[in-house]
C-alpha cells in the first residue's frame, strides 16, 4: 500500500470507503458519516407514525436518499458507534482540538474490527484510518487467511 490509499469496509451490509493515511496517529471520522447512522436526530425523510400520505405506485429514484428509509431506520447506531468521551487530538487540518471520540465497528475481508475514531469537523472525507489501526488490520487479515 502507498502512503495514501483507500480501504473498502462493510457496516451492516453497506459498503464504505475509508482513506488510509499511515502518517496519521489517530483515526478520524466526519460528522456526515455519523449522521448517516441516525445519531441523535432522526433523518429528515423519516415520517411520524401518524403521518399517512398517498402512496406513489411509480416512485422516482431520489439520489438524495439512495437507501430505503426503512432499511436505514433498521440499522441501530448502537451496533455501529459507541460514544467514548473526549480527547485532544491533532485534526486533519493540523490544528489541536478537543474532539468527541467514538468506538466504530466494521468488517473487512471477513474479519470484524473496532477502533477509536476522533470526530473531525474539518474532514472532507468520510473517515481516515491511521497507521496503527492499518497495521493491526493487515496482521489480523493475514493471520485469518493463513488459518483458512
Amino acid at each position: 500500500m502507498t502512503e495514501k490509499d483507500e480501504i473498502f469496509i462493510q457496516i451492516k451490509g453497506i459498503g464504505f470507503t475509508l482513506l488510509l493515511d499511515k502518517r496519521m496517529k489517530h483515526n478520524f471520522i466526519s460528522p456526515a458519516f455519523l449522521a448517516f447512522f441516525n445519531l441523535g436526530v432522526r433523518q429528515m425523510y423519516s415520517l411520524p407514525k401518524n403521518n399517512i400520505k398517498e402512496v406513489n405506485t411509480k416512485p422516482a429514484y431520489d439520489n438524495l436518499q439512495p437507501f430505503l428509509p426503512e432499511y436505514v431506520d433498521s440499522i441501530s447506531s448502537n451496533d455501529v458507534f459507541h460514544y467514548v468521551g473526549k480527547k485532544v487530538g491533532r485534526c486533519k487540518d493540523n490544528k489541536l482540538r478537543v474532539c468527541k471520540v467514538f468506538m466504530f465497528g466494521f468488517e473487512y475481508e471477513g474479519c470484524t474490527f473496532s477502533f477509536l475514531f476522533l470526530l473531525d469537523k474539518s474532514l472532507d472525507k468520510s473517515a481516515i484510518l491511521g497507521g496503527e489501526s492499518l497495521n493491526h488490520i493487515i496482521k489480523t487479515v493475514m493471520k485469518h487467511k493463513a488459518e483458512t
